[in-house]
Order: structure tokens, then C-alpha cells, then sequence
């Protein structure tokens, strides 16, 4: 084995290695192949395999293996550029995935949670904003040309405007009906204040899924999700009772995301929340619920001071391990940053993203992402007064050309076509602690995540080193 000296078949940039009892597995981030190498000399070509630019000669590997190799492209030729082929790859991906336009009907909430990194107040979107909005979907339906929109109701709480949540979808599916493209929604929602005629609800708006939270069991659900003063309902029901009637009547209709926010106060509520679920039933339902753990931290500015409450890493890692134990196979379950499962290169963006896609924040304004809606001055344009946003062109030409493979950090890890640079909003505001947590989360999870379909066990405390993160040049160059 030698190092590459002239045009050859070289060890691709995306490789990785998982020693298992004995044997060892290939990865490659770029293809999502494996191969499975026995013994020592298997650990060795794999281990040789993991490092930048060696060259293996065709002569001294079988012609099966170095076949093998070829197709999954842990050997590539010299002469490819893999970063181009990973940044073709994410801007098809900008382009090709369904238009998403996020409507906050309103940035008010009959909750209140500590965390919340919204500033709630009556801002609301009006049945008179309507007009408006259509003309705004038409426009970025022609001009993608893409035949696929999808409606993710968002807010504050998003029915507590019901009446323009009413007449907005029924306004969009009549526009899609128009120019015969597909229309589907889903909403993010408490829980709490939903209409009696479920059914009917979900099947008139098309809601495919809905994401509904809680904070653990009754007690600290209730105490962290408490009724603001003005909206403590007359019969006295708490928000916990009601999301868990809610969500056993929705399973019924629809896909249920249930999302548990964590931090150190509710962390010992969350493996008893996942049995309370598992006691009714809501995971063998005809839409059986998906769990969703989720790390409460700082979203934005206004809930920078979650940064000393979060959980660390570490904790939040045992808390996961303790949660898959207890699902074992028997539960769907997701993480919010990065879905638990074998790690495919991926082929999808986030909605803010999306090319064409919005956020019609409820003071009518448009945004590129959900967690701006309450930093009015990250808008990048404006539905009731277009004139008003002759300075937002900054951020929407950030977001037009945010490019993960062209980030002096992110072009040089070997995670990138499994990660893409994560949260773009992260990059937006240099937030220097959540990229390293980002980076820290795969170093020490990807091998977990390789060895998934294979009933192996990763060697305690083995985990990928910046070396192996970073192969072309350090995190600091």
C-alpha cells in the first residue's frame, strides 16, 4: 500500500472504519455503502482505506474485492472531484424538493413555556391577507415550476386563529386545484385547542402530519406548560389532558410526531412518558405515533439563556441510549437534528432551503425560516408592504447561496454528505457552539449509526477523532 504518486484509484475522502469483534466495516459517507472485512488483514485495508488519498493496487486484492470497491466508491479515481459530485447533489436537492410555505397564523400561544424563544403578541394573519398569500404561492408555483405544494402551519399556536387557518387552506387547495398541483399540510401545534370534529378537520385541510409536545408526565408537563392568565379554560382541563385526548383521537387520521422536550429538570419524566404512550396503544394505532427526543436549547436571542440549562452532550446521549433500550425495535423514533437510523447520504434539504419555499410570519412578513419569526429584522421581504424591505436584500442573498460545500469548514469534513452542515441558521449566526456540538454529536455517534443494520456492537468508547473528521486539513486551518 502506498501513497497515491500519480493518476490512479485512490481511498475516497468519505471512507470510515468500525472495528466489530474482530472484523471490521467500510463505510462510505458519499454512497452509503458497507462492506463487511474479517481478520487483521481485513482490519488493516480497512483502517489503510480511512486515510487521505492511498492508493491500493488492483494486483494486490482479489478481483471480487477490488471490484467491491470500485462500486462503492471507496476507491475513486484520482482525477474525480467528490466535492463537486456531493455540492451537485445539494443543490438538486434545493430545486427538486416540494415547495414548503409556512404560514404563522398567529405569534400567540394560550401557553407559556420558560423556553419559548418566541416573543408572543397579538400579530395574527388576516382573512384579508389571503388575497395576498395565493398570489404568493402562484407566483413561486410558476416559477419553479414544480407541481407539489405543502402548507406547514405553524405559530405561537396556529389554531387559536382558526377562522384564517379556515379560509387560507380552502383558498390554497382551490389554487393547486387550478393548476392541477398536489397540496398537502401539517401543523405544529400544543395540542390544546383543536375543534370537536377531528376527523373531518384533518380530511378538509389534507393535514398529512402533525407534531404535538409534550414535557414529560402530567405533573411537569403541566408546570412547564402552564394556561397564560387570560386563556385558563372555564372546565379546567389541563394542557396535558388535552394534547393526550387529542393525540388518541388523531391517530385515527393521521401521522403523529410526538416531539419531548428535555432538559435537566424533566429528563427522569421521559422513558415513564415513552410507557405511559406504550400503555395507550399509541404506537400500534392505524397511524402509529413516531417519537421525537429533543435537546431544549438556544434558539434564538430571546432564549439565549437556555445556553446554561441545556443538557450536555454527554447527558443527552445517555438519556437517547436509555430511550432506545426501552423502545428497542418495537417503536418508530427520530431525532429532531438528525434522524436515528443508518446513515444514508442525503437527498433532502430543510424547508428554509427549499428554492421557492417561505415563511409568512404573522406580522405578515416573509421569512426563510421558522425560528425567525420574531426577529422581524431577519425578513426578507414583506406581503402587506413590499416597499418596506429595501435593506432585507443581505440575508435573502445569504440564503440564496448558503452552500455547505463551499464553507471553509464544512468543504473539509468527511461528514458532509451526511450532514450538509446541519441547521443552516447555525451558519447564518456563527454560532460557534452549536457547530461544535454538531460536529461532536457525529464523531461519536456515526459509528453507533454505521453498525445499526449488522446486530454488531461498536467498541465501547470508540469514537471518530478530528483526524478522521477532518482529512483535508484541521478544523482550525
Amino acid at each position: 500500500m502506498t501513497i497515491k504518486q500519480s493518476s490512479a484509484f485512490i481511498s475516497s475522502l468519505y471512507n470510515f472504519h468500525v472495528p466489530i469483534d474482530g472484523n471490521a466495516l467500510l463505510y462510505n459517507a458519499n454512497t452509503g455503502a458497507v462492506l463487511c472485512f474479517s481478520g487483521s488483514d481485513g482490519l488493516t485495508l480497512a483502517q489503510a482505506l480511512s486515510s487521505k488519498g492511498v492508493e491500493i493496487p488492483e494486483q494486490s486484492l482479489s478481483k471480487e474485492v477490488y471490484n467491491q470497491l470500485l462500486a462503492g466508491d471507496f476507491l475513486v479515481s484520482s482525477e474525480k472531484n467528490e466535492l463537486a459530485e456531493i455540492r451537485e447533489r445539494f443543490h438538486k436537492a434545493r430545486s427538486d424538493t416540494p415547495i414548503v410555505l409556512t404560514l404563522t397564523t398567529t405569534i400567540d400561544c394560550n401557553l407559556s413555556c420558560y423556553y419559548c424563544y418566541e416573543k408572543h403578541s397579538k400579530a395574527r394573519l388576516e382573512v384579508k391577507d389571503i388575497d395576498a398569500i395565493v398570489a404568493f404561492a402562484q407566483e413561486r408555483l410558476l416559477k419553479s415550476g414544480k407541481q407539489n405544494l405543502h402548507v406547514d402551519w405553524y405559530g405561537g399556536e396556529p389554531l387559536m386563529n382558526l377562522e384564517f387557518m379556515e379560509a387560507a387552506s380552502i383558498a390554497l387547495q382551490e389554487l393547486c386545484e387550478r393548476m392541477k398541483a398536489n397540496y398537502v399540510a401539517s401543523v405544529i401545534s400544543n395540542g390544546t385547542c383543536w375543534p370537536e370534529d377531528i376527523g373531518a378537520f384533518v380530511k378538509r385541510h389534507k393535514i398529512r402530519q402533525v407534531q404535538i409536545t409534550f414535557d414529560g408526565l402530567r405533573d411537569n408537563h403541566n408546570r412547564r406548560r402552564r394556561y397564560r392568565r387570560d386563556y385558563i379554560p372555564d372546565e379546567g382541563a389541563s394542557s396535558f389532558d388535552r394534547a393526550v385526548e387529542l393525540v388518541d383521537r388523531l391517530l385515527d387520521y393521521t401521522h403523529v410526531d410526538i416531539r419531548i422536550n428535555i432538559d435537566p429538570t424533566n429528563q427522569e419524566d421521559v422513558v415513564p412518558l415513552i410507557r405511559f404512550m406504550r400503555s395507550k396503544g399509541w404506537f400500534r394505532r392505524e397511524f402509529p405515533a413516531v417519537i421525537q427526543p429533543a435537546k431544549l436549547m438556544s434558539y434564538t436571542e430571546h432564549s439565549s439563556f437556555m445556553r446554561e440549562l441545556e443538557l450536555t452532550a454527554e447527558k443527552y446521549d445517555a438519556l437517547l441510549e436509555l430511550v432506545r433500550n426501552e423502545i428497542e425495535l418495537e417503536l418508530p423514533i427520530q431525532k429532531s437534528a438528525v434522524s436515528e437510523g443508518f446513515p444514508y447520504p442525503k437527498m433532502s434539504v430543510c424547508a428554509a432551503l427549499v428554492n421557492n419555499s417561505s415563511v409568512i410570519g404573522a406580522d405578515g412578513r416573509e421569512y426563510r425560516c421558522g425560528l425567525q419569526v420574531a426577529e422581524p429584522n431577519r425578513a426578507v421581504g414583506n406581503l402587506r408592504s413590499p416597499s418596506s424591505m429595501l435593506n432585507s436584500e443581505l440575508d435573502s442573498l445569504w440564503w440564496q447561496q448558503f452552500d455547505p460545500t463551499n464553507l471553509p469548514k464544512c468543504s473539509r469534513c468527511s461528514f458532509l454528505p451526511i450532514c450538509w452542515g446541519g441547521c443552516p441558521k447555525i451558519h447564518l449566526e456563527q454560532d460557534e457552539h452549536a457547530i461544535a456540538e454538531q460536529c461532536k454529536y457525529w464523531r461519536k455517534h456515526l459509528p453507533r449509526l454505521i453498525v445499526s443494520g449488522v446486530n454488531a456492537q461498536v467498541p465501547r468508547d470508540f469514537t471518530f477523532s478530528e483526524t478522521d473528521q477532518f482529512r483535508l486539513g484541521t478544523s482550525k486551518e
